[in-house]
């Protein structure tokens, strides 16, 4: 079965479509960069038509309080170098994301760690929390942490979304969303704790998951600048396809 990005999943809505663009909102978050953001439907070819973008990404957020701009070119579509370094000029950051597929089948069974994984626990709820504080805070600022609270919790009594957790006696040292569908699960927001990488954890989590989930199919989004992808492949992820997002904050 074929993949893409459009099978990742998001709380973000449709909220506009026109024939050159479609805008994607979380209502509930203002500062949620992935969840509001202008899908570019036609390659721009000029600066007069990434501007025609960034501005009606500007306008419609605007009115909606939402301070940045954020626009996604189509999947496996690569603006110019041109529009490249105009972005850049124009104070854009550019995030190149790829899609990574593993059918179980061709999975490199791993050795698993020194480390409990399992599924979230009532009595670890406060310190998962504050462990994912840490994280928004060392991502971004303490203001996305606080807002970020919220959400979690809706994770968390979501019945498609399963928390996996890494621990050190009673120390959480690593985390991991599982999204489950019908024909496969997402591995989302995988992450271990500095002073805990390459112990072999992100490996015990994600054979913890395949191995409970019990699906064929496993889907998970990296970015191209991480490291992890390697190990990724190595345990026989492939990757699928590519999407490259622009963003400008503080405007």
């Amino acid at each position: 079965m074929d993949y893409s990005f459009k099978d990742i999943y998001s709380v973000a809505k449709s909220v506009v479509e026109t024939d050159s663009y479609v805008i994607y909102q979380t209502i509930k978050s203002k500062l949620y960069f992935s969840g509001n953001y202008l899908l570019m439907k036609k390659e721009p070819t000029t600066v007069d038509e990434l501007e025609y973008y960034i501005s009606s990404c500007r306008n419609f957020f605007r009115e909606k309080d939402v301070n940045f701009v954020h626009l996604a070119a189509l999947e496996n579509v690569k603006l110019s170098r041109k529009l490249k370094r105009y972005l850049k000029k124009e104070s854009f950051s550019e995030i190149n994301l790829y899609l990574y597929y593993l059918n179980i089948k061709d999975f490199i069974e791993q050795e698993v760690s020194e480390f409990t994984v399992e599924y979230l626990q009532k009595v670890d709820l406060n310190r998962y929390l504050s462990f994912q504080y840490k994280i928004d805070v060392e991502s971004s600022n303490e203001e996305w942490a606080e807002h970020n609270q919220s959400l979690l919790y809706e994770n968390i009594r979501s019945e498609n979304i399963k928390q996996l957790v890494a621990k050190d006696g009673d120390k959480i040292v690593g985390s991991a969303n599982i999204i489950v569908k019908n024909n496969f699960f997402e591995i989302d927001n995988l992450y271990i704790a500095p002073g805990y990488r390459n112990l072999g954890i992100a490996k015990h989590i994600i054979t913890h998951a395949i191995n409970n989930e019990r699906k064929d199919n496993v889907l998970l989004v990296a970015d191209a600048n991480d490291t992890p992808k390697y190990m990724y492949e190595n345990i026989g992820f492939v990757k699928i396809s590519e999407q490259d997002f622009y963003l400008k904050t503080n405007l």
